[in-house]
């Protein structure tokens, strides 16, 4: 019911003064109601009543009451707003880490995360906790007040008093078959959502609209249920600890009844039992009603620990003394799940600064993930990879990012000015270097004849320009970067043809100076790189110049025919 973990992301502060308010409050009703059941006494039989000190003694209780009920709530406000604060930054700082890296989560996922799943989690950490520690002690608290002036009614309420738990509990292991996938069935239904939001466009072209609205009301419905079924079971689990708390507060104050009437106990004391039987069960019976927040705050808990403790990549210390030269991978092999065919096997290949290599192959034949593993991005590979004279694992994350680049069609553009968007790349570039590099992709003119040129508006992902438009801005921000190593990732793919004659021609300028590698489907492409390596089924299977391979290499001849047939075909 606690994670020992939540307590290492926050303070435990704002929890105890919490808990030490609350506690002092009760032992100020404690006192106040001492000292009405002993001037009742006094009444009863006779005697003159302090009518100053019980006023008095009231006036106490109900400032001192409002002031810790002030510094109580000022304390949950700091609790919850630490844990909300501190899980977020935890969250995306684990985002950031992770990046693209595997086991990342989807972008909707993850932010059902962050925002909801806390939220439920800081109810649970300010709300429940809180009342869990002290009821425990406010059930101590009472039953001390009371064992003086009888033992036995005070022991049959703290006999009784354990049921209520005993109760939750019981209703907590039957909540769990219905909430083992609660919170994920809530991220799945926020999760389809926003992809049907997103693609709301494709299922209107191919009419499959009614179909993914039938299937969300569905998954909806069937999150209700489970819902409602939740909250039925805390209502009936509510009235049970009210039998239970009625029934022990009954048999307490009855039990302090005969005793006094047997005159083993005083009229302050039966008074004290009548007054406090109740209140003793009240703490207990708050925290039951609390459980469904606890439940839907426990799996929150353990979804976003999940999450932070998802294994990351390990980065070395070290840095490249100069800037990057070479590159030289030596029998590298990588499977990305134990059990699984390996995705690389044994692959060995050099890259020299000044050279333009294009990386060829059908889908599925490990381009990318050759790339990645090059940069770091995925895991435990096996073999050697090194830069410079350092190994890729020595160096740092730093390190790895100041010299390298990775630009795919995936890249994102924000809703911003495209001065905005291209500073990405370099805070520190000047407009001039902004016109330079524009100037350099073929978009100057384009961005001159906007009317806000530099300053004018992006539509959402770069949605109001052109393929080739947006493929050449991205490319644009990364030759901001000024790196040594720059990798393109199906760059191409999906542009015009006069903007994939730019990108190209970019490219091979680029490469007279820097580290070029360029993946790509299309065998035309990479007729003007100084080498072309073929992989097939994981595996390098042709390391050559073009010229050589078309004459030489049979499986890349038959390629480029199949391609060549393709897109005659495609003509």
């Amino acid at each position: 019911m606690i994670d020992k973990r939540l307590f290492q992301l926050v303070e435990k502060k704002s929890l105890i003064l919490l808990i030490l308010f609350r506690v002092l409050s009760l032992g100020l009703m404690i006192g106040l109601w001492l000292v009405f059941a002993q001037q009742l006494t006094s009444y009863l039989n006779g005697e003159s009543t302090n009518w100053l000190m019980l006023v008095g003694t009231v006036l106490v209780v109900l400032i001192g009451k409002a002031i810790l009920t002030k510094l109580a709530e000022k304390q949950i406000y700091h609790a919850s707003a630490e844990l909300r604060l501190s899980m977020r930054r935890a969250v995306m700082e684990k985002a950031f880490r992770l990046g693209n890296n595997e086991g990342q989560l989807p972008a909707s996922t993850l932010t059902q995360l962050a925002v909801d799943g806390i939220e439920q989690l800081e109810i649970y950490y300010s709300r429940f906790l809180p009342q869990l520690f002290y009821c425990l002690i406010a059930s101590l608290m009472i039953f001390g007040s009371l064992v003086g002036f009888a033992w036995q009614p005070a022991i049959v309420l703290l006999i009784c008093m354990p049921m209520i738990p005993v109760v939750i509990m019981m209703v907590m292991k039957i909540a769990k078959r219905i909430l083992s996938g609660y919170w994920s069935d809530y991220t799945n239904l926020g999760s389809k959502f926003h992809e049907n939001l997103s693609g709301l466009s494709i299922l209107k072209a191919y009419d499959q609209d009614k179909y993914k609205q039938e299937e969300i009301v569905s998954d909806a419905e069937r999150f209700r249920k489970a819902t409602m079924s939740l909250l039925s079971m805390q209502l009936n689990s509510i009235t049970i600890m009210d039998i239970i708390s009625y029934s022990g507060a009954a048999l307490g104050i009855g039990m302090s009844l005969i005793m006094f009437t047997n005159g083993t106990i005083s009229m302050t004391g039966m008074l004290m039992f009548l007054l406090l039987s109740a209140e003793f069960f009240i703490p207990m019976r708050q925290l039951g009603s609390l459980f469904h927040v606890a439940m839907n705050g426990i799996s929150a808990c353990s979804k976003l620990f999940a999450y932070l403790e998802l294994p990351e990549q390990v980065y070395g210390a070290k840095k490249l003394e100069k800037p990057l030269e070479k590159i030289e991978v030596r029998d590298l092999t990588f499977t990305y799940e134990k059990g699984e065919s390996e995705a690389l096997h044994e692959v060995s290949a050099s890259f020299n600064k000044g050279s333009f290599s294009a990386i060829v192959g059908k889908s599925g034949s490990g381009k990318s993930t050759f790339v990645r593993v090059l940069l770091n991005q995925l895991p435990g590979y096996q073999g050697k990879i090194i830069w410079n004279d350092v190994s890729l694992s020595d160096l740092s994350g730093e390190a790895i990012r100041m010299q390298a680049v990775l630009v795919d069609n995936h890249g994102y553009l924000y809703a911003d000015s495209i001065q905005e968007n291209l500073l990405i790349g370099n805070r520190q570039a000047s407009e001039t270097d902004l016109w330079n590099v524009l100037e350099q992709v073929s978009l100057a003119d384009f961005v001159r004849k906007l009317p806000g040129q530099l300053n004018e508006l992006l539509d959402e992902n770069g949605s109001n320009l052109s393929g080739g438009q947006r493929q050449r801005l991205l490319l644009a921000r990364a030759l901001l970067r000024e790196a040594e190593l720059y990798v393109f990732d199906e760059i191409t793919s999906g542009v015009d043809l006069e903007s994939e004659k730019i990108i190209l021609a970019v490219l091979q300028k680029l490469a007279q100076e820097k580290i070029v590698l360029f993946i790509s489907h299309r065998l035309y492409n990479v007729l003007a790189a100084d080498q072309v390596l073929v992989f097939e089924a994981g595996k390098l299977v042709e390391v050559a110049n073009p010229e050589q391979l078309q004459q030489e290499s049979s499986y890349f001849k038959n390629y480029f025919l199949e391609e060549e047939a393709l897109l005659k075909g495609g003509a």
